[in-house]
């Protein structure tokens, strides 16, 4: 039953435990209803009597209160479609025209009883949708080639309460200092420039001041509208969570240099259809239909979802995104505090399940718990009883101040979290193109900060997301510790340094001297990674700026202004020698407006900067070393 995993309203500490909050709730038609749906399908009778071996609960309770010669829609999951991509490491092309010949050709194979035609295709999904009356969807289902056939329900779920909103973000969404996103903009230069965002929400306001620009693709699969609009309010929350910000106001969005594709799939009443999340999953994989042209997101965040965790309706659909190299995020859900309460399809394997924390570094009341014991339901593993470990990670979600039409508003929900973690990944990406979604799921676990008990837990996973140390390790830079979480739990026992756990891939913090010699250090380091990149870029034929003179120079001063100096150093040095591994691979960087917006204002004169300075010119260095290698194996020399 997929809901919008937000409530609204502002930070209240005493959150209400609902099944579905108060904001917007969706469902989509799901491929395994084995549960009763919610208050509005009670009345279906769907677990008295044993249904066909491909027909799902839910379509036989419709299919028996149907007249004999009424049409009824379902969906049929195709055998052969279901799990085909191509090998491992193909391109996102290759892999989107073996997923679209594999549901062509399980549909040519499907023998349609009489009375049954096709009315949608979902080849992304390995799905298509059909029509027919019951006797002839029930032949259907006994047919060979159907894995499933299911319905595509249209169920209203809890009504949109009303918040009240404000002309400004007042003090900002303070998610984003929790996270250290303000530290990726300034520290490494990084904003989420020349990176797209995929969002399957309500829609969007694309007119909002802090979304002005950002919209570059709009698709409506609930009233078919030309241009963008949002009649909820949901999406252009999340969006804003995203990339909402502009100059001379606080920001709201974590990678506020981003772009979004928005699909509308969910309507301003409540109400969402399966077949229309499928259609719109659909149209972010390929938007132009074209997939030789690399036009999809690089993420896509989704803060809806079902409380049937083992259900495989959307898997097919996720699967292929991640194939194709799109980052699925998803809400994790606002069925806590129970346990295993993760919704799907945050609970598949595949996805990255999002859970909510709150200022205090508390795991919110509302949200989703684990585990998910994986049943295998669809037969393509894991095996039966594996712990996924579920949620993924935690995010800020209580009281997040974002967009809505006409100002800004704090909602709460596992759909505020969702939408931070997805602008982690667009910084990620933008520091690091070739990063696989296998990579960026294991980095995010890895670097999140634990809030909750050491390691792996059910209610916040591996901890908050750490947006500095996930975008530093994607970049190939070691990171620099956040510091530790307040203790989640009040009131706190007291423990000793020694007495904390911490996990084997967090290093031992590293302290440099702030001080003068330790900033000249740095800048020595940094413009010695500028040279050998200029070197490299030489060798390829591409233009470089003149020597700047002498490499010692004089004598630095300890300086806020010094210390931004030396920043900029490094950062262009880590840009430029990404731009020369593009090149050895053949292949031409983006010409973006600002590949990497540089920081607005000063930058604190702190031990912790410096060290992030240091850390950025070694790998700058590094890499450097390792193309100056590769180049003088090839043979090149300076042009």
């Amino acid at each position: 039953m997929p809901a919008f995993a937000h409530r609204a309203g502002g930070p209240a500490p005493g959150a209400r435990n609902v099944p579905c909050p108060e904001t917007p709730a969706r469902r989509p038609r799901r491929r395994s209803l084995r549960r009763p749906l919610l208050a509005a399908l009670a009345a279906l009778p769907l677990a008295a009597t044993p249904a066909l071996a491909d027909v799902s609960p839910a379509l036989e309770a419709e299919l028996r209160q149907a007249a004999a010669g009424e049409r009824v829609t379902a969906i049929v999951t195709l055998e052969a479609a279901a799990g085909a991509t191509a090998a491992p490491g193909a391109d996102a092309e290759r892999v989107l025209r073996a997923q679209r010949g594999a549901t062509a050709r399980a549909e040519r194979a499907l023998d349609l009883p009489a009375g049954v035609r096709v009315a949608e295709r979902f080849w992304v999904a390995g799905a298509v949708m059909v029509e027919g009356t019951p006797d002839a969807l029930r032949a259907l289902g006994e047919a060979d080639g159907v894995a499933e056939l299911d319905a595509d329900p249209l169920v209203r779920l809890a009504e949109t309460t009303p918040v009240s909103g404000q002309m400004s973000p007042g003090a900002g969404n303070w998610g984003l200092g929790a996270i250290r996103a303000q530290q990726v903009w300034s520290a490494l230069g990084l904003d989420g420039s020349g990176v797209r965002i995929g969002s399957i929400d309500t829609g969007v306001d694309a007119s909002h001041p802090d979304l002005a620009g950002k919209v570059v693709a709009w698709r409506d699969f609930v009233g078919g509208r030309a241009t963008p609009y949002d009649d909820n309010g949901h999406g252009t929350h999340t969006i804003g969570t995203m990339v909402g910000g502009r100059p001379g106001v606080t920001p709201v969005g974590v990678a506020p240099g981003a772009q979004v594709l928005v699909a509308k799939a969910l309507s301003a009443n409540s109400w969402g259809r399966g077949s229309d999340l499928l259609a719109a999953g659909q149209w972010l994989a390929d938007p132009d239909g074209n997939p030789a042209t690399p036009d999809h997101p690089t993420v896509i965040n989704n803060s809806w979802g079902s409380d049937a965790s083992q259900s495989t309706w959307y898997r097919q659909m996720v699967r292929t995104w991640r194939a194709a190299g799109i980052v699925p995020v998803f809400a994790a859900g606002n069925n806590g505090p129970g346990p295993s309460t993760v919704m799907n399809p945050a609970s598949y394997p595949e996805s990255i399940a999002v859970a909510a924390h709150d200022s205090g570094n508390r795991a919110a009341s509302f949200s989703a718990r684990g585990p998910v014991i994986w049943q295998n339901l669809d037969g393509t593993g894991p095996a039966a009883g594996t712990d996924l470990g579920k949620p993924d990670l935690a995010a800020p979600g209580v009281g997040i101040t974002s967009t809505v039409g006409g100002g800004y508003a704090a909602y709460s929900g596992t759909s505020m979290a969702a939408p931070h973690v997805a602008g982690v990944v667009a910084l990620m990406r933008q520091a690091n193109p070739g990063l696989s979604p296998d990579q960026i799921h294991a980095v995010l676990r890895e670097t999140a900060t634990d809030i909750a008990e050491p390691g792996q837990d059910t209610s916040t996973g591996t901890g908050r997301v750490d947006a500095l140390a996930a975008v530093m390790r994607a970049a190939g830079i070691e990171s620099v510790p956040a510091p530790p979480a307040p203790p989640a739990a009040e009131p706190a026992p007291v423990r000793s340094p020694k007495a904390t756990p911490r996990r084997p891939d967090q290093r031992q913090a590293v302290r440099v001297e702030l001080s003068a010699r330790q900033m000249q250090i740095n800048q020595r380091i940094a413009q010695a990674a500028m040279r050998r990149v200029n070197e490299v870029l030489a060798r390829l034929g591409e233009p470089v700026p003149a020597p700047s003179g002498s490499r010692r120079g004089g004598r630095i001063e300890l300086t806020p202004g010094q210390l931004l100096i030396n920043q900029r150093i490094s950062q262009a040095a880590v840009r430029r020698a990404h731009e020369a591994q593009l090149l050895l691979e053949g292949r031409r960087p983006a010409t973006a407006a600002s590949a990497a917006r540089r920081s607005q204002g000063g930058v604190k004169l702190t031990a912790a900067q410096l060290l992030i300075n240091q850390r950025i010119s070694q790998a700058a260095l590094r890499r450097a070393d390792a193309l100056m290698e590769r180049t003088e194996r090839m043979g090149l020399d300076a042009r």
